[in-house]
This record gives C-alpha cells, structure tokens and sequence, in this order.
C-alpha cells in the first residue's frame, strides 16, 4: 500500500491544485523508459505520467523509491518534486533540503531551479519567514523574467500582505506571459475584486466583465464558477451565487468545498441551519479531509450547541493546515469552543452566534 496515501492528511484535489498553479512543461521530457539507461532516470517519464493522471500516491512512492536508487540525468527534477510534495504535507524541513539541493545542483536546468526557488518561497512564507520567502520569490523572476509562474507566486505573496497593486501588476505580467494560463486571471479577479471594496467601488464592473470572460475562456475549470458565486455571495445576490455554486459543482463533483459555499449560503440568505447542516454532513461523509467544509461544519455545530461534535471538526481542520498562520486560527477556535462549552454548562447559558465567531461568507483567496 502507498505509503503517501496512509500517513497524508490530504486530499487529491489539494495535490492538483498545488501542481495546477505551475506549468508542468517544466519537467516535461522527451525521453523514454526505453531510451535511458539508469535504473531510476528510467523511473522518471512514468512519474510525470502519473502526476498528469492525477495518481498522487503513486508518483510519490515512485518518486522516494527513484531517489534510493541513484538517478543521473533526472536527479534535480526528482528533488524539486520531492520537495514539492513534502511542502504539501507540511514536511517543511525535508522539503527545504530538496529546494536547496536543486539551487545548488549545477546540473539543474534554468526552469527547474525556478520551481524550486518559488516552492522554497512558499515553504518559508508557511512557516512565517516572510523576509526570506520574498527574496526566493525574487531571485525565481531574476533568473527568467518570461517565465509566467514566478510572478503569480510572488502575486499571491503580495495578496497575502494585501499589497493589492503589485499583485495586479504581477498578475498582469504572468497573464500576458500565458493568456491561457487559468490561476493567474483567477488571483487577478480577486485582486480586483478586494480593490473595489476598498479603493475604487466602479472597479465591480470590471470584475463582473473579467469574470464573464473566464466562463468562456476556461469552461472547464470549475473554481472559475466558483470565484464567481463568491463574489455574488459578498454582493449579497444570492440566487445567481447559488447557480455558480452548482456550476461548479457539476464540473467537478468531488470537489466538496462547493457543498461548503452551498452550505454557507444557505445560511446567510435563509438563515437555514438545518439545510447547511444537512449539505456539510453529506459533503463531509463524500470527503471527510475537506478543510473548508470541516471548519463550516464546526461552526454550526456551535450554533447547535454541540460542543464534543464542533471540536472534532476544528481538531481534524488543525491536522490539515500548512501554515502556523491556519494552525494558530485554528487553535484559538478549538481553545475559544472549549471555553465556552464549559461556561455554557456551568451557568446554563445560551452559546455565542455563528456571526461572534467568524464572518460567514468571507471570500477565500484562490489557491
């Protein structure tokens, strides 16, 4: 049994997400298990196959088991992607090594170094390392300032320090770098969009013509929907976000955060708990590594009083963050229900509102 699939709390979709805000051309080869000699090189077009494929698990074990075996040609490549996937399973420590192999590896091809360097930035900005994620961040635009995915990363760190304006700009460059690159024009939306909330309201229009465009451009690409139904949501339409949101859901119906924003607007526009209960217990049976949908559920089990049910939800959320920023939210909460389980209890109080403990319906920033 892989190896990967027992000890990661997360789920496939998180995996695809990280691999799909990159372009994959960078580790593309040419070769095939036929044309090389090293046993583990040999290992190599298969894993890519298996990454394009979605099978996570399985190109992971390959990779860890092309590694014992010493590969030449491959061998920056197999780091960086061992580094990558260890950054996904918050393996920070073991996942900078691998970063620091590649930068250092002379052998490492230009476009290879540059992921490494983008991933080395996001491991450092989890683990609140700001100063040193933007100088990585930096140094991958330096090395090859054509390449499209250094400037999304370095956009998303802007986003995360609420430097609206050099997002945008970033943004602007990675989208005229690919115009077909989807996770660009998804961060530049909800750039914009976050601008005309606080900077310039007539910047909506934009937002809504940009997002129509989307729709077309990317048909496929369910999170384009879903972007759109939150920004419905925020505006307080609630029947076309509810639209969006089963858009969504229907381009890709095992992704669960879906039911979660489904869920969520059931309870801002019907103030029906019972409803969004019923949607986040079936999406979390459907998936049960659903951050989104665990949190969500955690809160209506406050709601409901049901204090033992509500920090289960927010102690399985806690095993599934990738950041001391998540890990330190998430701990407050569970330490915040606790307390007030044991006041309730104590003094036969009624509980605090969903609306005390977090803003329902805040927009999440695209991955």
């Amino acid at each position: 049994s892989s190896g990967i699939n027992a000890e990661w709390p997360l789920r496939p979709g998180v995996v695809r997400t990280a691999f799909d805000s990159i372009h994959m051309r960078d580790f593309a080869t040419d070769e095939t298990e036929e044309s090389l000699a090293n046993d583990a090189d040999k290992m190599y077009p298969r894993i890519i196959s298996l990454i394009s494929s979605n099978d996570f698990f399985g190109a992971y074990d390959a990779i860890v088991e092309a590694l014992k075996l010493s590969p030449k040609k491959f061998k920056p490549q197999l780091d960086c992607l061992d580094g990558i996937f260890s950054w996904i399973k918050t393996d920070y420590g073991h996942a900078i090594k691998c970063f620091d192999a590649v930068v250092t590896n002379s052998s490492s091809y230009l476009r290879i170094k540059i992921q490494a360097l983008i991933h080395r930035g996001e491991v450092y900005q989890a683990m609140g390392r700001r100063e040193k994620a933007f100088m990585d961040y930096n140094s991958a635009v330096g090395l090859d300032e054509d390449h499209p995915d250094p400037y999304l990363h370095r956009a998303q760190f802007f986003l995360s320090c609420e430097k609206l304006p050099e997002a945008v700009a970033d943004l602007n460059i990675a989208i005229k770098l690919d115009e077909d690159f989807a996770s660009p024009w998804q961060q530049l939306v909800y750039a914009k969009y976050q601008m005309s909330r606080v900077l310039n309201p007539a910047l909506l229009h934009e937002v809504y013509t940009m997002l129509d465009d989307m729709l077309v451009r990317f048909p496929k690409v369910a999170d384009v929907c879903a972007l759109y139904g939150q920004v419905l949501q925020d505006q307080k339409e609630f029947v076309r976000a509810e639209e969006f949101f089963k858009r969504a859901s229907n381009v890709a119906p095992s992704n669960v955060t879906y039911k979660g924003h489904l869920a969520t607007l059931k309870m801002m526009a019907e103030n029906n708990y019972d409803g969004a209960l019923e949607l986040l217990e079936e999406a979390n049976q459907q998936d049960p590594k659903c951050d989104f949908v665990l949190e969500t559920l955690g809160m209506i089990y406050i709601q409901k009083q049901k204090y033992k049910e509500a920090l289960d939800c927010f102690e399985k959320v806690l095993q599934l963050t990738k950041s001391e920023a998540e890990a330190a939210h998430y701990s407050a909460l569970a330490i915040g229900i606790k307390s007030q389980w044991e006041v309730c209890d104590e003094y036969d109080v009624k509980p605090i509102n969903l609306s005390d403990v977090q803003g329902m319906g805040n927009m999440m920033i695209p991955q």
